[in-house]
Order: C-alpha cells, then sequence, then structure tokens
C-alpha cells in the first residue's frame, strides 16, 4: 500500500536533519520504533545524511539544485503490516518562493494534491513576537528623521504570517479537503533549555497564537497534530557533548503536544499515516 507524507518548511527548518535522524532510526534493530525499515530502492541519500547525523557533521540544506524528489520507504508496522512511504525532500527556497512571488510549480502542486498528510517543519529559533509595522520598516534617526527600510518578506514578515498563507496555498490546491498536518518543532532543546514545563501545545499558544486560532478556527478543513523534536540533541557547536552518548538516537528528543518524551522520531510518522487498511 502506498501512503505518501509531504514535508513542507522554510528554509533552515530543520527538514533534512530531521530525515538523518529517521533512517538512522528506522535501521536500528536495537531500539524500539513504531516503524522500522523493510527495504529501499535506492537508500544512498539518506544513509549519507545519516553517517554525517551520526558523526555530529553538519549537515548541507537542501537547495533547489540537490531536491530529492523520489524518496519512497517501505516501512513496517509492529503488526507486521507494510507500506510505501513517499517522502519527497525539497528545499525550504521552493516553499520560500512560492510565499514571496505566488509561484509553484505543477510538480509540487502534484505532490500536494497527493498527500495522505503533511508534515510541517517549523525552527523555533525563527519564532519571534510579532511588532508593529514601522517597528520593522522604520528606524529613527534622530531628530525625528526616519530611515526607511525595504521589507525582505523572509527576514521582516513573521514566520507564523508566513506559515499560514502556505497553508492556505495548500488548503486552496486540495480544494479544501479534510487535510492531516503535523507540525514539528524542530531545534525543541532550545525552548525546554529556557522553559523546562513548556509543551508544544503551550508553545503555539504562547508564541503562535495568530497559526493557533487559524489552526482551530477550520476545523472541518485541517486536523491537526503537534510535536517538539531535537533530531540532533543539541547545538553542533557541542559536537563533543553530543558524541558522549552510547547511542546516538540517545540524542534525539521527541515530545508530543502534552509534554510526553522519548527518541522514537517515528511517532509522528505513525500518527500521520494512521489507520493503512
Amino acid at each position: 500500500m502506498n501512503k505518501r507524507c509531504f514535508i513542507m518548511g522554510l528554509p533552515g527548518a530543520g527538514k533534512t536533519t530531521f530525515l538523518a535522524a529517521l533512517w538512522h532510526s528506522i535501521n536500528n534493530n536495537s531500539v524500539e520504533t513504531k516503524l522500522k525499515l523493510n527495504k529501499i530502492d535506492n537508500g544512498q541519500y539518506l544513509a549519507q545524511l545519516s553517517r554525517k547525523w551520526v558523526d555530529a557533521e553538519p549537515l548541507e540544506r537542501t537547495v533547489p539544485s540537490n531536491e530529492q524528489k523520489d524518496i519512497c520507504i517501505n516501512l513496517i508496522m509492529p503488526a507486521k503490516k507494510t507500506f510505501d512511504l513517499f517522502l519527497p525532500d525539497l528545499s525550504g527556497e521552493s516553499f520560500q518562493k512560492q510565499y514571496e512571488r505566488r509561484e509553484i510549480s505543477e510538480e509540487l502542486v502534484e505532490y500536494i494534491k497527493a498527500a495522505d498528510a503533511i508534515l510541517f517543519f517549523i525552527h523555533v529559533d525563527g519564532v519571534k513576537p510579532l511588532g508593529f509595522i514601522p517597528e520593522h520598516f522604520a528606524t529613527s534617526l534622530g531628530n525625528d528623521s526616519v530611515q526607511r527600510i525595504v521589507r525582505e518578506p523572509q527576514k521582516h514578515d513573521p514566520l507564523q504570517v508566513q506559515t499560514i498563507e502556505l497553508l492556505q496555498f495548500v488548503l486552496d490546491i486540495r480544494k479544501y479537503e479534510q487535510t492531516n498536518i503535523g507540525f514539528v518543532f524542530s531545534a525543541w532543546d532550545l525552548v525546554k533549555q529556557v522553559d523546562i514545563q513548556m509543551t508544544p501545545e503551550k508553545f503555539l499558544f504562547d508564541h503562535m497564537n495568530m497559526l493557533w486560532q487559524f489552526c482551530n478556527s477550520n476545523p472541518d478543513i485541517l486536523s491537526y497534530s503537534l510535536w517538539g523534536i531535537s533530531a540532533q540533541g543539541g547545538k553542533l557547536d557541542n559536537r563533543d557533548t553530543l558524541l558522549e552518548k552510547d547511542f546516538p538516537i540517545e540524542r534525539i528528543v521527541v515530545e508530543d503536544a502534552h509534554g510526553n518524551r522519548g527518541w522514537d522520531i517515528t511517532l509522528p510518522l505513525y500518527s500521520l499515516m494512521g489507520d493503512i487498511e
């Protein structure tokens, strides 16, 4: 059976690091995860990512010229059922272009239409408080003179505004049929360092309230789940600390909406895919 999960996220959202940690996890038989690898025709790209991830080396962001559009993994579930999961690794620049220029390729439209679920990555470091427009585009020089700043959408537009706009594109392309979305707050370790009690559910409400309102105002067309994930387990600046773990998989932090924690990075996919009968 074929199931298609479409991965979205703006540049630097953490998609590639997630895939690297996922590949290591589904190939690791010493640790129990909801999903395991059954077979794959060509796993060279994911294997290369995984080796760098294990060694806590920097991963190159996916750029348009290196997009992997045909990643298909045959996975096995606890009940020994198998299914093909399509996970195209598209660049964040593709989605940034969609937001800024209102342009989208026919190929991307077909991926969105065919998706059974969408995994949407949001890097927590990009979540900033909303401000007034003059604060973003005008800087005082003294004596009541003002220097106008040219708007750069990627830099100046709040992340949740960009996220909502992309979601609206998705819903429109899918003709507003029910869409199952899993939001992944990546680099979740940065949040826990500031507030150990923070959960993904509370983070969405407190720091991305506009997105929270959008999701909860459209329950007939949007069903969502929330996850806080640190696929690397910390900053690469602390590489020696990361490598102290006996098993690389122990670096992974996966937290559901209510704060339940573990290291099974397959859980968001398992949750999104639902019943595969």
